[in-house]
């Protein structure tokens, strides 16, 4: 579709936001364009009269993890009294250091477990301390609750030390706990319970600016709405397959199994690459526009990424198709010569390429709808491994990062996308940028099938990224969908998820329960601490300054 046509029918609908903005008595844009950037206002011109905000029905309560457990509860096992599964096994070999009790439990591959009947006096949040050993620090293991893995936790210890599963959710009466290893082989001397401390809820007090302090309004509005739920909520989110919008298969499956429709809209601009232009794919022209009507229309939020394909002299390499052409393996383009000047012409199509997207993203600026942007996602891989698969990873660190700052400078403050909310997902917290660039962190997890865990591990692993600790932190991808409960009580607050899509939503065309179970399914969109559309506020009435707006009323 030519890009004249797409601004013309963006106009279209930016007419009806403005008309369903009646109710909030006006769209004023009450920022000022500070700064010396010379960029002109992305804004489209709006009625002057003020915004009448609102947070609608949100109620803004702490949410804390206090529960009746007596203080003096504690439950403590050696672990060879407790039931072994798999090829789990006592051993009493003194080569991890002094044990108590008669030997400790070797677990070692899947499907081993040690398990131990525990009768809990009232529902409640707990730490399960595991006097273990590991093979090797730092990788993950599993707390199981009757059979279902609740949480994960590290082995911290090489030799017999305190390992500690902290916040474990487990209702009253009698349960099977389990230990079994999930990354390397353990050794379990003993296990004691004890109730948890309550939480300590400051660590969700972040920070309340963005990093472009010529954010329009409204962008400065979701935000504000952002900070407020953080750590009280949790979004629910959904990409919509073959970029269909609202009208794709998933939000319509989601509604009809389970009455629900997701805040958040995911969506791709990759086919809007100079590249995939080039090569004619389709899927991505209407993006701009399903973004507009879903905040417009809908009152949701819109996250885009960006599978970039890499530019057109670059594909097809090792006999891949270009299609490909966003993964490392399947482009000759080398990030790293291209940033230090050495490949001049894929420094020059980087610029080309940006200088299109950005023209494409005014679209959507140009309508005063505000984006979750996530480029450059999952830069640096897998942490773990240290194994970037998309091409603007694997030209290293120093290049990810130049490229980064170059487009936040090209997007800020020379084309004046002031609607953008800066998501940062490269995974690794030594690859950041920096606060001044970023505006929320993000992960993206895939768990085995029915892991409903918490995910703990990477959301502390991203806790670690800012220096100053003041960036909401959300589930920016995921596969199996993750207990609410058992999230909100150890800590693991993300600020939202966004299921892909395909097989991790579908199957056949149907809801599926390959990854995450239709019990967990209705249990998440039905809880009380995950939003869906239907208990929204209006976003282009959220108020600015929620402290001033509360104390007015």
């Amino acid at each position: 579709m030519n890009r004249f046509i797409k601004r013309a029918l963006a106009g279209c609908l930016a007419v009806t936001m403005t008309l369903s903005a009646a109710g909030c008595a006006g769209s004023s844009d009450s920022s000022s364009k500070g700064g010396d950037s010379g960029a002109e206002s992305s804004q489209a011109e709006k009625p002057s009269e003020p915004v009448v905000e609102s947070i609608g029905n949100l109620d803004l309560s702490e949410v804390t993890n206090d529960y009746d457990v007596p203080e003096d509860f504690v439950y403590e096992c050696e672990a060879e009294s407790g039931e072994m599964t798999g090829n789990a096994s006592v051993l009493s070999q003194n080569f991890l250091g002094e044990f108590s009790g008669d030997g400790f439990v070797s677990v070692a591959t899947e499907g081993d477990e040690v398990d131990f009947e525990v009768e809990f006096p009232a529902k409640g949040s707990y730490n399960i301390v595991i006097t273990m050993a590991g093979d090797s620090e730092g990788h993950s293991n599993l707390i199981t609750v009757d059979g279902n893995v609740n949480t994960a936790f590290k082995s911290v210890t090489t030799s017999f030390g305190e390992n500690t599963a902290e916040n474990v959710l487990i209702d009253e009466g009698n349960h099977t706990i389990g230990i079994k290893a999930d990354e390397g082989h353990i050794y379990v001397d003993s296990i004691k319970i004890v109730p948890a401390p309550a939480l300590d809820l400051t660590q969700y007090e972040v920070t309340s600016e963005l990093s472009n302090p010529n954010a329009s309004d409204r962008t400065k509005r979701l935000y504000n709405f952002l900070t407020d739920v953080y750590g009280k909520y949790t979004i629910s989110g959904q990409f919509s397959g073959n970029n269909d919008g609202k009208d794709s298969r998933e939000f319509k499956e989601l509604d009809k199994n389970l009455g629900k429709t997701p805040v958040i809209l995911g969506l791709d601009v990759g086919n809007l690459s100079l590249s995939g232009l080039s090569h004619g794919a389709g899927g991505g022209d209407m993006v701009p526009l399903q973004a507009i009507d879903w905040y417009t229309n809908e009152n949701g939020i819109v996250s885009l990424c960006w599978h970039w394909l890499a530019p057109d002299d670059y594909l097809e390499a090792n006999g891949q198709p270009w299609w490909r052409g966003f993964y490392s393996d399947s482009v000759s383009f080398d990030l790293g010569k291209a940033m230090s000047g050495e490949d001049q012409a894929g420094y020059d199509a980087i610029i080309a390429d940006l200088d299109h997207m950005a023209e494409q993203l005014k679209i959507i600026a140009d309508a005063d709808v505000p984006i979750l942007w996530r480029p450059l996602h999952e830069a640096a891989g897998d942490p773990k491994w240290n194994n970037p698969w998309f091409w603007w990873g694997s030209g290293g660190r120093d290049a990810y990062l130049e490229l980064w700052k170059l487009m936040y400078d090209k997007f800020t403050n020379e084309y004046g996308l002031d609607n953008l909310i800066w998501v940062w997902n490269a995974q690794n917290p030594e690859w950041y940028p920096g606060d001044e660039y970023v505006d929320i962190i993000g992960y993206d997890v895939y768990p085995a099938e029915h892991d409903s865990s918490s995910q703990k591990e990477y959301y502390d692993l991203m806790k670690q990224c800012s220096p100053t600790g003041s960036k909401i932190i959300a589930m920016t991808e995921n596969g199996a969908l993750f207990d609410p409960d058992a999230a909100f009580n150890d800590g693991s607050r993300w600020a939202w998820f966004s299921t892909w899509n395909g097989e991790f939503t579908l199957k056949d065309m149907q809801l599926s329960d390959q990854y995450t179970t239709f019990e967990m399914w209705e249990k998440i969109y039905n809880s009380e601490r995950v939003l869906t559309k239907d208990e929204m506020p209006d976003l282009k009435c959220y108020p600015l300054d929620t402290e001033a707006f509360l104390a007015n009323q």
